[in-house]
């Protein structure tokens, strides 16, 4: 039993190391790396998927998961092992290979590694607080970093980790500071900061506070089920939704906007009455068209670069799509790793479920998508039955991440969407304990 105790112990500090590891990595490497003078440094980050993978193949080894998205994630798995050989045939190199299906296998893996780590609703509770703390903190330093560009160039010398390390291309940086170009937005005449936060990455920061945001209006602990602790987390959501508009990510903000409006209308523990749920509601939509107004109308107008490449990328994936109907293109042919050294070949980029089907084909996107609305239907589950509100939130927090399969890679990048993937996984461990009785502990649902 002692034993059982220390492992126990040792699942939960490694989740807590792993959700820090992530969100905070790359600043803290970077200045461990200090421009190449501690090399050693750069194995930090395969050190950190080295675990994530290990921790993933021992769910799958000791843990009994759900048996259609067992299925899914294992059939998604051989689709993209199958379409190795394609890209080699291509041409395609095999560091880049190796890479892409790294990308690829991010939410399984994730996935995975909270279902193994997160057994019951207290753990998630905890698992979920512990996020919003690194948010919170990251918030403050995106609000600071905005300001002190040197910091990053000069103090971190983070472009050299970048270049190096991350293997940004100089074509992709901005030609003075060096740094990459998502660290800025606007015009090349009116070029402004973006916070970058402790991610060190301001489109990462983005999707990563509004997934915060999220779980700090629904957590459950008992100080914060009156009306003092409402207030508290309607606080804390809107600091981190000011560190969302900070970061300057437009997918961020149509995210947190669907999730919170969902949550608003949905939570019956939120606010009392039907009638004050729909005010909230409408607040929450108001706030969200006053601090995004600026940002709309440049989208829907054209009137940055940003726009118009997103429509022109959607445009050519939608154009190549039925090359892929059965058989992808192969791995490495499309998605972050080959766009960022410009070495796509298929589709416009821009879009997760458009990397995913050009390189492993249709059937593997579609496969991704059942694993994927199948896990948001368990962790809704776990509100309608047990009425935790974590459930009904990261529900939500997946519908709102689904903008970003057009529209971006977050959900196939490790700091964008690792919060959102450890909480689904442990969400659907919770409640399926919660369903068979055999959660020890559980939270309290709300009064």
């Amino acid at each position: 039993m002692a034993g059982m105790g220390g492992l126990h112990a040792m699942r939960r500090y490694y989740l807590l190391l792993l959700i820090l590891w992530i969100h905070c990595g790359d600043l803290f490497t970077a200045w461990l790396y200090d421009a190449g003078n501690f090399p050693a440094a750069s194995m930090l980050r395969p050190s950190r998927d080295a675990t994530i993978i290990i921790t993933a193949a021992l769910c799958l080894l000791v843990c009994r998961l759900p048996r259609d998205m067992l299925i899914a994630i294992v059939l998604y798995g051989a689709l993209a092992l199958v379409h190795i050989p394609i890209g080699l045939a291509y041409g395609v190199s095999l560091p880049i290979i190796i890479g892409s299906f790294g990308s690829l296998m991010i939410p399984p893996l994730l996935f995975l590694v909270g279902y193994y780590c997160i057994r019951n609703a207290a753990e998630l509770q905890r698992s979920a607080s512990f996020i919003v703390v690194i948010a919170l903190a990251s918030t403050a330093f995106g609000a600071w970093d905005i300001g002190h560009t040197e910091f990053w160039t000069h103090t971190l010398r983070f472009p050299e980790y970048s270049a190096q390390i991350k293997g940004v291309l100089p074509r992709s940086t901005h030609p003075e500071t060096a740094l990459p170009w998502n660290f800025y937005m606007g015009t090349m005449e009116n070029l402004q900061r973006r916070a970058a936060g402790l991610l060190a990455a301001p489109l990462a920061q983005g999707s990563f506070l509004a997934i915060a945001a999220l779980l700090a209006l629904a957590m459950n602990h008992r100080y914060l089920r009156d009306r003092a602790g409402l207030c508290l987390r309607l606080l804390l959501c809107a600091m981190l939704l000011a560190g969302v508009w900070m970061s300057g990510t437009r997918g961020a903000m149509l995210m947190a906007g669907i999730a919170l409006l969902g949550y608003a209308l949905s939570a019956r523990q939120l606010s009392g009455p039907p009638w004050v749920r729909l005010m909230l509601a409408s607040v929450v939509l108001t706030g969200f068209l006053a601090a995004s107004a600026s940002l709309i109308i440049k989208t829907i107008f054209f009137l940055d670069g940003s726009s118009i490449g997103h429509w022109t990328a959607l445009q050519k994936n939608l154009q190549d799509l039925p090359q892929v109907l059965l058989l992808g293109g192969g791995l490495g042919r499309q998605g972050a790793v080959a766009g960022t050294l410009f070495l796509s070949s298929l589709g416009g980029g821009e879009g997760a479920i458009f990397s995913i089907a050009f390189q492993i084909g249709v059937p593997g996107a579609l496969v991704f998508l059942y694993f994927y609305g199948r896990a948001m239907l368990l962790a809704l589950k776990g509100y309608r039955q047990h009425q935790e509100t974590l459930g009904l939130a990261i529900f939500y927090l997946a519908a709102g991440m689904t903008i970003t399969l057009v529209t971006s890679e977050h959900i196939l990048s490790v700091s964008g969407s690792a919060a959102l993937w450890l909480m689904l996984g442990g969400a659907v461990r919770a409640f399926g304990a919660l369903d068979t009785g055999s959660a020890v502990i559980t939270s309290q649902p709300l009064r």
